[in-house]
């Protein structure tokens, strides 16, 4: 059986009746038409730019472009959620991940610096760990300085929930002052003060440090401070109390 290969523009008859032709092979240029008629050769419909063909509803003869999934031949671009059944993986993510779950320790995270180091942003997107800084069976092991929150003060004050050193300097008011303590139930079981006489003279200025309510400290509801630079140091039961260590 012999056959022609075609080429230029073909001119079909309206109709070929069964046995009459067939053909095997057409090749050439399609130049002249857009084959929209042509059956069994998928074809897309809404031709969008850069974005990824994809099948529509199982036919194989349909195909849509998905404007929602583009690839420029550099970046994937998707519009609405990623799924996946496997891992991913990548070099690194965008954004600020608020959003990611599931991520542990164990899970591939991680950290920088000797075991059991806290840690910490370096100001420049990174993390990292010092050994100066360790949190290790339930206790924290600081090699270096601490510092706590300081107020100073010359005239009555209530003390917040933030603050740790009171100093209260006597030598700047003119008379008697008192410091309020915050209600007991508003602070952590074992969180601590220290309120002291910095200006040396409570002596003539006395500073009275009050208990809120129905509160107590070591069972009086108000402790004076009536000698020059005395302090007090107190820690708080969480509920009620007060304790002078």
């Amino acid at each position: 059986m012999a056959y022609n290969i075609l080429s230029g523009t073909v001119i079909a008859a309206d109709k070929y009746l069964p046995g009459d032709l067939v053909v095997n092979v057409v090749s050439g240029n399609l130049s002249t038409s857009d084959a929209a008629t042509v059956i069994n050769v998928p074809r897309v419909f809404n031709a969008t730019n850069n974005s990824v063909v994809t099948n529509v509803g199982g036919d194989a003869n349909v195909l849509t472009c998905e404007s929602n999934l583009t690839f420029d031949g550099d970046t994937l671009n998707i519009v609405g959620e990623l799924t996946a059944s496997t891992g991913v993986s990548a070099s690194f993510f965008m954004g600020d991940g608020s959003r990611l779950t599931g991520i542990t320790s164990g899970g591939g995270a991680s950290g920088a610096g000797p075991d059991y180091s806290i840690q910490f942003t370096t100001g420049s997107g990174g993390i990292s760990g010092s050994a100066d800084l360790l949190f290790s069976a339930s206790i924290l092991s600081l090699a270096g300085g601490l510092k706590l929150s300081r107020v100073e003060i010359s005239a009555s004050y209530s003390i917040t929930t933030t603050d740790y050193y009171i100093g209260v300097n006597t030598a700047e008011n003119v008379s008697a002052i008192t410091v309020s303590l915050p209600s007991a139930s508003l602070m952590q079981d074992g969180q601590s003060y220290v309120i002291k006489d910095e200006g040396g003279q409570a002596n003539s200025k006395n500073v009275s440090v009050a208990a809120a309510g129905s509160d107590k400290i070591d069972g009086q509801n108000i402790v004076v401070l009536e000698s020059p630079y005395a302090s007090i140091h107190l820690y708080c039961n969480g509920s009620n109390k007060y304790f002078i260590c």
